[in-house]
């Protein structure tokens, strides 16, 4: 039985490796060593930036083979960098390094590959080809088999080909290196050459591309030959090198085994922006040893390296750029060094700036660019509904404040637009949704209206039934969206409780926000009921306190804080008419949720799921219109909306029984 198993010994696993033999963690355990490769000539480079105070720095001193004080990036001046100098790690140097102090610690290493790890209880087994270990904890730097990326993530390459020359001149500064120079063509993408320097007459050369499609090597290895003929003359070649470093705003999960920790990429231990990551993978190292110095093997599969959400964010928009418009890539570096200090972006990168030194970072950037990326941004995680919601409430208000009718006016225009635009069309597509081969189009549409029509006799005829039988599908129908938007998975019967439990809250809400608005649209309800007993306005504080703690608590109950953008919305809407709050939830977040999903399953685009429900979104507004012919009274505000209502209920049944349906199979 062994207490620590390590499956690879690349960058990360050497460094966890060296931090517990400095720290004497090693000591009396069992360990095992999974590498199947048996390394004999440097395959890669670590390069990185520090303080000479730092604990890298005294801890890998023996393998730091050079040290740059000078850094040059494309034409600019070359910038002094001693108090954060840039430093080279040779891989071949730390494996070697790593395999001296395993010796010196009687530690041997398997040549095998791992097939399998399965889990028995308080330990693992790993299977390779030929025999099995049982251990307490492993250490596994595989990389993921596959990467399933979210709709919203960014993936692309950072890949590179580079050349170990010797030249015939003296052509090299030793103490400066060349981060980027972008004398070169972009090809659609981002490229530049990186130089470090050995001596006079030695160098690496690299070709970098930051883009969707890795670097061609016979198209990157002619360009760099050409390149160095230019600018250093005559040359022989020592050895080539070549790699790729995903640049992502994915994230891995943690092992779902509480004794398996992922390292290095899987760990998130390379930085998307850059995708520098060797000094972070140092710092997980650090962090891992001082768990297990303190015995902290509880959730020992989460260690992970903490970074500030607003890092993330700014990875993701320069993200967006390379992605997006990748030719600006080469104008956002330029500007960056020639504007700021090296020292400031490396402490920048490092992620340890100032909010006041960031937004001073950022002045000094293409801004337009920037902004794009950041529409982008909001757009990718849906978050411009919430700024057009703010917007909306915002304009009302301040119409409110000058001129009611104005306000009035102005509530009525946009709820029609997203009516219009959102909330019709998306129940217009119901007609795409169950689709077989005995599906008949003029039949589906002849029970569909007379579905339409039955529930609207039955309003004429028993108001109060049909009202409660809205609220209870409403409920399940709102709670549906918003647990398919989140991803939740939970048996049928926990499911739909689930779902009417939030969906009413969301319902209850609006209305006891609203109450005295309610009360007077059910009035014309004729449901024969008494209401004023039902509108005091503590009833009515504790019924929203409490819808709102209902959605609160389950918010703060799952993960990422999935709600936290309809409690916006719902809070948004309380200083507003009924109408206007209902109307920011059902159309901003319910149907668009709605039409996400729909252009989902259907695997279509926007203006494909448009052409579909023209029609059928025609159709609902002639409905809507021949209601409202014959209602018989329409002398007031809320006597025009109760039809409105009624209006929405009616073509609502059909298309909730339709969605159910297809959250079932699709999700």
């Amino acid at each position: 039985m062994y207490d620590f198993s390590f499956i690879g010994l690349g960058a990360s696993n050497s460094l966890i490796v060296l931090s517990l033999i400095k720290n004497g963690l090693l000591k009396g355990k069992k360990v095992l060593i999974l590498e199947v490769s048996s390394k004999s000539n440097n395959d890669k480079t670590y390069c990185f930036w520090s303080s000479y105070e730092d604990s890298i720095i005294s801890d890998l001193s023996p393998i730091i083979s050079h040290q740059f004080d000078k850094i040059k990036v494309n034409n600019s001046n070359i910038q002094n960098i001693v108090d954060q100098p840039y430093f080279y790690i040779r891989s071949i140097d730390l494996y070697e390094y790593t395999l001296a102090q395993l010796n010196q610690e009687k530690i041997n290493i398997e040549r095998v590959e791992v097939n399998n790890i399965i889990e028995d209880q308080n330990f693992y087994s790993i299977s390779t080809q030929e025999q099995s270990f049982k251990t307490r904890f492993i250490f596994d730097s595989r990389p993921p088999s596959e990467i399933n990326l979210h709709s919203d993530d960014i993936y692309i390459n950072q890949s590179f080909f580079g050349l170990h020359i010797q030249c015939e001149n003296a052509v090299f500064q030793n103490d400066a290196f060349e981060m980027m120079n972008f004398n070169v063509e972009q090809n659609g993408a981002t490229q530049f050459f990186y130089v470090i320097p050995f001596s006079p007459h030695e160098a690496l050369i690299e070709l970098t591309r930051f883009g969707q499609q890795k670097i061609d090597l016979n198209y990157a290895s002619d360009l760099l030959k050409k390149h160095i003929l230019k600018e250093f003359g005559p040359y022989k070649i020592v050895a080539d090198e070549t790699g790729c470093i995903p640049m992502t705003t994915f994230e891995n999960e943690p092992s779902s085994s509480r004794g398996i920790l992922k390292t290095g990429t899987s760990a998130n231990l390379i930085k998307p922006s850059t995708g520098y990551g060797f000094k972070n993978m140092h710092s997980f190292a650090e962090k891992v040893s001082q768990r297990i110095s303190q015995n902290q093997y509880d959730h020992f599969n989460t260690i992970h390296l903490n970074r500030k959400k607003r890092f993330k964010f700014y990875d993701t928009l320069l993200l967006i750029i390379l992605l997006m418009w990748p030719l600006e890539g080469k104008t956002i570096f330029t500007q960056l060094y020639k504007k700021q200090s090296a020292i400031r972006i490396f402490t920048f990168l490092d992620e340890k700036t100032t909010f006041y030194n960031e937004l001073k970072i950022f002045a000094s950037l293409p801004i337009i660019t920037f902004l794009r990326a950041l529409y982008v941004f909001l757009k990718s995680k849906r978050y411009l509904r919430y700024i057009v919601a703010l917007l909306i409430v915002s304009t009302y208000l301040l119409l409110d404040n000058l001129n009611q009718d104005s306000a009035r006016i102005f509530s009525y225009t946009a709820l029609s637009i997203g009516l219009v635009g959102l909330g019709i069309p998306h129940g217009a597509l119901d007609h795409l949704l169950l689709k077989t081969k005995q599906f008949s189009l003029p039949f589906f549409l002849f029970k569909y209206s007379t579905g339409i029509i039955l529930y609207y006799i039955l309003w004429q005829l028993f108001p109060l039934f049909s009202l409660l039988l809205f609220i209870v599908y409403s409920s399940l129908h709102f709670g549906e969206s918003e647990l398919v938007e989140i991803k939740t998975k939970l048996p049928s019967p926990f499911f739909t409780v689930k779902s009417f439990l939030l969906g009413f809250s969301v319902l209850l809400f609006i209305i006891s926000t609203h109450a005295e608005e309610s009360m007077q649209v059910l009035t014309y309800l004729n449901l024969n009921i008494e209401l004023t007993k039902y509108s005091s306005e503590n009833l009515s504080l504790a019924l929203s306190i409490l819808s709102f703690s209902a959605i609160l608590i389950q918010n703060l109950l799952s993960k990422g804080n999935p709600y936290f953008g309809l409690l916006f919305l719902l809070v948004l809407g309380i200083p507003t008419p009924l109408i206007v709050a209902f109307g920011l939830y059902f159309v901003l977040q319910h149907s668009d949720n709605a039409w996400k999903h729909l252009k989902h399953g259907l695997k279509m685009n926007s203006i494909g799921l448009y052409k579909k429900a023209s029609l059928y979104t025609l159709g609902a507004f002639l409905v809507f219109g021949l209601i409202i012919l014959n209602a018989e009274k329409l002398d007031s505000f809320h006597a025009l909306w109760t039809q409105f209502f009624i209006f929405i209920s009616c073509i609502s049944l059909p298309h909730f029984i339709i969605m159910h349906l297809f959250y079932k199979e699709e999700f």
